[in-house]
């Protein structure tokens, strides 16, 4: 009895956190000085993860007042050439953290301590966990300014609120934490229909049959096709959807999306929140080969084997809707958005004869390789794929093997093996594979080999991995077809100044450094022989004299060391006069 007392306690704890409701009048909005339009919402599919925050824009330049929306204190410091750059994370007494990415600087003191820090480390990227107290916040206060750096596109602050203790993030906008102009119902451009069959325990998709979809008023949508669309025995549908808003040209993801079928609701697909280990299984929740290559939304109806039920509040045998021969039904589908504004889609599906259904098929030589099990073989004794459970969102009939694939590299780069193909690009994979070379490699070559994609057109793309005791081992997040190059060539440093030039006037110098394949992957600097911290993004490399204390009107000596992900390195060293 302890025991299922126990149980149902730790349950109401687990659902009352997920469904934790936030109140609006405590956070205030986290800049100042701006249009208030977004730019992304909560929620929207990126290649292999959902947006986790909502983005702002910042009219479009750099250097706008960030405040902080409620009282708390500095928990977490980045500053990073990649993911959000320079960001900040606030903790708050109520049990949330705010995230601030993208900044171009930090509060003074705040900036002081990030300074004195990546001198003590010698590191230019840090992470850096403060105490309570340490850096203390109130709201509305300005604690840094917008700017444009990691991984971003064009000058925005990305912001976020979590559960500080699950790191749950919310949908912001759904719980009216900001509010956005926003009469607009979401968009619906095409709907696809995909049967299905099992073969050998492997589920088997049709290609999608496509359907156009015509507005019939502002809210309600018509399949351009008045018939009943022809449906199989088993099947599930694919809505190519999108949001918009107000007074932006900007498209966004749909925050609900509900199926029924005879009026009774059998899928339910709804973003209010997720734990960061939940975001890739967006390649799930969309149709992965439309969506890898749309700026809609491609949602799937339907439930894969390996998928999570986490988004999914309602769910009739898996969102697979059996019809049988020559029954008709009614679709219904509404999507909403995280305004409130729902548009639906209306039709008519009616049922193929049996011998007309679609019926999967599996290559005899195919490698079976089941969601839930581990898998491991290889091909000519060279080649061996690892994918452990878990990996794939459902069981898959894969094809292995080599590729005829024309290899087309560039003088900088040797090839040293043929192209192998593991299963297809359009299989999305939840967690990364292994993949093992077993070959020989020329010694000198050795420490530069890395494992290359081969796109369909034979252009190479840097993947990564080691070579140790004649086998070459790495690990990939998506199939393809890859193969071994070497890659020897250094990086290219390129000044931006001239050697020797009077640097008096000049608050930071700055340098292009550029690689042939694998990419730049570390760089130090030093001033009289001094270290000294880089501001890297976009290919260039900044040092702040100003900030480093670079003075005296003499000449002094500067050197930059910069290494490829291949082990590479190249150096210039010169002088500048300040």
């Amino acid at each position: 009895m302890r025991r299922i007392y126990i149980l149902a306690l730790l349950l109401c704890l687990y659902a009352t956190a997920w469904a934790q409701k936030l109140d609006p009048s405590y956070y205030d909005f986290p800049l100042r000085d701006v249009a208030g339009y977004y730019s992304a919402n909560f929620g929207e599919m990126r290649p292999n993860h959902f947006h986790s925050g909502t983005d702002f824009k910042t009219n479009g330049v750099e250097g706008k007042p960030v405040i902080a929306v409620a009282d708390g204190y500095v928990s977490r410091i980045l500053q990073s050439p990649t993911g959000y750059g320079l960001a900040l994370y606030v903790v708050h007494p109520n049990g949330t953290t705010s995230v601030y990415g993208h900044l171009s600087r930090f509060r003074k003191d705040i900036a002081d301590y990030v300074f004195a820090e990546r001198h003590r480390l010698k590191q230019s990227r840090v992470d850096l966990y403060c105490k309570a107290g340490q850096f203390t916040v109130k709201r509305g206060e300005e604690i840094a300014r917008s700017g444009n750096t990691g991984s971003s596109q064009g000058p925005h602050l990305h912001f976020e609120i979590r559960d500080s203790r699950t790191g749950k993030t919310f949908n912001i906008i759904k719980q009216g934490i900001v509010t956005p102009k926003d009469d607009i119902s979401p968009y619906i451009m095409k709907v696809h229909y995909i049967e299905v069959d099992t073969v050998r325990g492997v589920p088997v998709h049709s290609r999608p049959a496509t359907y156009a979809v015509h507005k019939a008023d502002n809210t309600t949508y018509r399949t351009a096709q008045q018939s009943p669309i022809k449906v199989g025995r088993n099947g599930y549908f694919v809505v190519e959807t999108s949001d918009r808003k107000n007074d932006v040209a900007n498209t966004y993801g749909v925050y609900n999306l509900e199926e029924k079928i005879d009026g009774k609701t059998i899928f339910e697909y709804r973003n209010d929140g997720f734990t960061f280990d939940l975001s890739r299984y967006c390649n799930a929740v969309s149709y992965y080969p439309i969506q890898r290559s749309s700026r809609n939304e491609a949602m799937r109806t339907a439930l894969l084997q390996g998928g999570t039920k986490y988004f999914y509040p309602t769910l009739v045998n898996r969102g697979v809707v059996t019809t049988s021969a020559e029954q008709k039904r009614d679709v219904e589908f509404l999507i909403t958005d995280d305004c409130g504004n729902t548009s639906t889609l209306k039709f008519q599906i009616v049922g193929k004869a049996d011998a007309d259904c679609f019926k999967g098929e599996i290559d005899e030589g195919a490698y079976i390789v089941e969601y839930n099990h581990d898998f491991a073989d290889k091909v000519d004794d060279v080649l061996s794929v690892v994918i452990p459970k878990g990996a794939l969102y459902e069981s898959i009939a894969m094809k292995m093997g080599r590729s005829d694939v024309e290899i087309k590299a560039d003088s900088t780069v040797s090839v040293l093996s043929p192209a192998y193909t593991i299963h297809d690009a359009d299989t999305p994979l939840q967690t990364s594979i292994g993949v093992v070379f077993s070959m020989p490699i020329e010694e000198a070559l050795q420490p530069y080999t890395t494992m290359a994609s081969v796109a369909a057109n034979g252009r190479l793309s840097y993947v990564g991995g080691t070579y140790r005791n004649r086998r070459f081992t790495a690990r990939t997040s998506t199939f393809g077809t890859f193969c071994l190059v070497a890659d020897r060539t250094a990086p290219v440093i390129r000044p931006q100044f001239t050697d020797g030039q009077d640097c008096r006037s000049r608050n930071s110098i700055s340098f292009r450094l550029s690689d042939n394949f694998s990419g730049v992957s570390t760089y130090t600097a030093t001033i009289d022989g001094q270290w000294v911290a880089i501001d890297y993004a976009r290919s260039r490399a900044t040092i702040n004299l100003a900030a480093e204390g670079i003075t005296g009107g003499k000449s002094h000596t500067v050197q930059i060391t910069v290494k490829d992900s291949c082990g590479n390195t190249a150096t210039w060293q010169g002088t500048i006069i300040r």
